[in-house]
Order: C-alpha cells, then sequence, then structure tokens
C-alpha cells in the first residue's frame, strides 16, 4: 500500500509547480476551443474564396443563345449540350478554385473549361448562321430566286433541314450535325452544300451587252465580235461554277434558258464543255441582237409589209421583241416543228418537246408511273394510261393526259408553238405560216383546239 504522505507531498509538489488542476485543465480546453474556432474560420474563408472563385469562373461563361424561332427538338438539342456543358465546367471551376496556378491538373482544367467556353460560342454562332441562312432559303425558295442550276440533291438536302427533317444534334465544339440518309451518318452543318441564287449580276451584264449591240446598228463581225466575245468569257469565268451553272439554266434571256438538254454537259469534269456551250449560246443572242439592231437602222428600202425590208411576209409587223425572239428561236422552232412531224413515237416526241425550250415540262406514262404515289391513283386509272402509253404522255405540272393526236404533224406542230414562251402575236404569226404550209393528218387537224389559243 503506497505511502500517504508521500503521495501529498507529490500533490502538493505538481499543485505548486503547476497551480491549480482544476484552473489549469480550464485553459487547456479554453485554447483547444479557440484553435478549433480559428481553424473552421479559416476554412469557411477558404471556402468562400473558393466558391468566389468558382463563381468568377462560371460568370464569365456566356451561354445565352438564342433559341427562338427553332423547334422543340432542336431546342432540346441545345438545351441538354449546354446543360452538359455548364455542369462539366462548373467542375472544372471547382477543382481550379483548389489547386495552385503551377499544378499541372491546374492547366488541365483551365483547358477544359477554355474549351467548352468556345463550343459555347461556336455554338451561338452556328445556330444564328442557321437560322439566317433557313430564313433566306425559304424567302429565295418563295421570291423564285434559286438557280436552276442548282443539283437536284443539294435542292433536296436544303429542303429538308430548313422544313420537316431539321432536327440536328449538337456535336464536340458546338457543331450542329443533321443526319445524312445517303451515308447512314451525322454530316457537319458546314458540310452541307447551299443551293446558290441565280446570278443576276452576270445576266444584268449580258443583257446590258446585248441592248447596245442593238442599238449600235452594226452587225457583229470581225475583231469587234472577238472582243465581244472575250468579254462574254471572262464574264462566264469570273463567276465560278455557279454562274456558269445559272448562266446555263436559267432564263435571263429567253424561257427557259438556253435548253441544254445533254446531262453529261453539267458533270464538273466536262466543265470547259459547259463553258463553251453556254457562251456559244449567248453569243447567238448577241449576234442577232446586233443584226435585228443593222436590219432596223438600216434605209427602207420596201420587200416586207412595212417596208422595213426583212422580206418576211408579216414579220415586219411584230415588236421588236417578237422579231428579236424570232431571229434567235425562229429557226430552232422550225427545226423542231419538222422533228416532232417526223416522228410517231410518244418517248421521241416528249425528248423533242423537253428540250425545245418549251415552258411545260412532259412525261411518257412509264415514266410518270414510275413517280406518281400509289395512294393517289386507282388500278382502272393505271390500266387505262397503260392502254393509252403508246399514244398519249403526261403534263409534269397538271399530271393529266395530253389531249392531242400524235399522228398529226399540224396538230404537234400547234402544241409545240403554245409551249414555246413566245408571245402571243409571234405565235399567231407561226401558227399562220404552218397552217398555210402544213397539211393536216386528220380531218379535224388534230388535238384539242383549246389548246392551240393564242
Amino acid at each position: 500500500m503506497a505511502n500517504s504522505d508521500l503521495i501529498k507531498g507529490a500533490a502538493q509538489l505538481y499543485a505548486t509547480e503547476t497551480g491549480d488542476m482544476g484552473a489549469s485543465l480550464v485553459k487547456s480546453i479554453n485554447r483547444g476551443a479557440q484553435q478549433m474556432q480559428l481553424a473552421a474560420e479559416a476554412k469557411k474563408r477558404e471556402k468562400a474564396n473558393i466558391n468566389a472563385k468558382t463563381a468568377n469562373y462560371i460568370n464569365r461563361l456566356d451561354s445565352n443563345i438564342d433559341i427562338s424561332e427553332l423547334d422543340q427538338n432542336q431546342q432540346s438539342s441545345i438545351t441538354e449540350f449546354l446543360v452538359k456543358g455548364r455542369n462539366d465546367y462548373a467542375y472544372s471551376a471547382g477543382v481550379v478554385a483548389k489547386l495552385n496556378a503551377d499544378d499541372p491538373r491546374y492547366i488541365e482544367e483551365v483547358a477544359k473549361m477554355n474549351n467548352i467556353q468556345m463550343s459555347f460560342r461556336n455554338l451561338a454562332n452556328n445556330v444564328n448562321t442557321f437560322k439566317k441562312d433557313k430564313s433566306e432559303f425559304l424567302q429565295d425558295f418563295d421570291n423564285g430566286m434559286l438557280s436552276e442550276g442548282n443539283e437536284v440533291n443539294t435542292l433536296g438536302e436544303a429542303s429538308n433541314i430548313y422544313t420537316t427533317g431539321g432536327d440536328f444534334k449538337v456535336g464536340n465544339g458546338g457543331v450542329l450535325e443533321f443526319f445524312d440518309a445517303a451515308s447512314g451518318s451525322l454530316k457537319s452543318y458546314s458540310d452541307i452544300n447551299k443551293p446558290f441564287l441565280k446570278d443576276f449580276a452576270a445576266a444584268d451584264a449580258i443583257l446590258k451587252m446585248n441592248e447596245s449591240l442593238y442599238k449600235s446598228g452594226q452587225s457583229l463581225t470581225g475583231a469587234r465580235r472577238n472582243m465581244i466575245a472575250q468579254r462574254l468569257k471572262n464574264l462566264i469565268s469570273k463567276g465560278g461554277r455557279n454562274t456558269l451553272m445559272s448562266l446555263a439554266s436559267d432564263d435571263f434571256i429567253m424561257e427557259g434558258g438556253l435548253g441544254l438538254q445533254d446531262p453529261m454537259l453539267f458533270e464538273p469534269e466536262n466543265q470547259d464543255a459547259l463553258k463553251q456551250a453556254v457562251l456559244d449560246g449567248y453569243m447567238n443572242v448577241l449576234d442577232a441582237s446586233a443584226a435585228q439592231g443593222a436590219a432596223d437602222k438600216a434605209p427602207k428600202t420596201g420587200g416586207g409589209a412595212s417596208g422595213n425590208g426583212s422580206g418576211i411576209p408579216g414579220l415586219d409587223d411584230l415588236s421588236p421583241s417578237d422579231r428579236r425572239d424570232f431571229m434567235f428561236r425562229g429557226e430552232d422552232a422550225i427545226k423542231t416543228a419538222n422533228l416532232l412531224g417526223q416522228t410517231k413515237d410518244v418517248a421521241e416526241i416528249v425528248k423533242i418537246l423537253n428540250g425545245s425550250g418549251s415552258k411545260n415540262k412532259f412525261l411518257t406514262v412509264e415514266d410518270f408511273l414510275n413517280q406518281v404515289k400509289p395512294e393517289t391513283i386507282t388500278e382502272d386509272e393505271i390500266n387505262q394510261l397503260k392502254a393509252r402509253a403508246q399514244t398519249t404522255f403526261i403534263d409534269a405540272e397538271t399530271l393529266q393526259p395530253v389531249n392531242l393526236d400524235i399522228l398529226d404533224q399540224k396538230a404537234k406542230t400547234l402544241f409545240y408553238i403554245n409551249n414555246t414562251g413566245f408571245g402571243p402575236n409571234l405565235k399567231k404569226f407561226l401558227i399562220d405560216g404552218f397552217n398555210s404550209e402544213v397539211p393536216s393528218g386528220s380531218p379535224e387537224g388534230g388535238g384539242d383546239a383549246s389548246q392551240f389559243n393564242t
């Protein structure tokens, strides 16, 4: 058993050295509490600094993208991309706030944040571009501004993405991606060919050239013709392929364009041949205008109904524009009429009419049945058309059979003239000429008389 005196002595000694044990314990506890409070306050300040730093990073992120005028699916794709981006950005901002600037991970996370911010800016630009392109496409389509020289695939794709098939996905970097049925994969919007417009500027330059040549009152020959041809060639080349396709296909000078029918001419590898065909076509127009201007300016020596020297009865009674049309297209019209008179094959008739600059386009019965939707035509109608396949063809606009006796040369000629796009006086002039020269193939003259009213 321990000696009580020794214990008391030890206690007195301890009390002398350390003071009252209870008081010492309280002081110790108070010091610990103060240290814990200071540590907690330090952590609170650190957390506040981190939150402020994170908030500053996030506030710098511009995610205000105007999604008005987009449909619900498009808006959902954009919203999903933005939400994910903001979450990823906030996470990286939180990590960065806790790291020193010389930490490798700091640089990595900052790079991620910069990429997200850049993708948001790219997305905003891409959405604005898409909306602008869509608005312009619909307006240009409605106003007839799109060139006939556009590829069918280009027009079809544009029509799809700007109307009912415009659902897109937002890809990496804020890229808009559309589903491409041809490849079965997503296609970046920037890789989609946009339809081009009719080149009115180039056409206007040619029309001014045409007007100047007519007013000069001189035929286009020699060095002067070579100079005009070079100017025209430079104009065609300057605008690139879009200008070339527009001048070849759009109806600037005459309805239906230049009437170039060989599909091989429009292949990219045959661009030089197409340039030459377009050059030749417009030089023919300029030659005809210069010749007409020279004829109109020449001294009146008689020989025509109004004495202007054309030598073609009745032609001089027509307006200058009708005479120019006849000078430029009259010979082709006569050739086409002769071709129609020589054939009784429906497919050949359709080919001739479609290649003649006719304002309407036509289909054989076979082509029509291959294109028409099954639900829009009955089996009886199909059988009736098949029974008439060798004697009739279809108007591509109305989708109705053409009432025409294909055995009657005069009927075919009159039908063709009334679909040339010529003015009514020139049509009557040509019809009167054919009525007096071409015998009818049937007592009634063939065809539906209502088709030939001028």
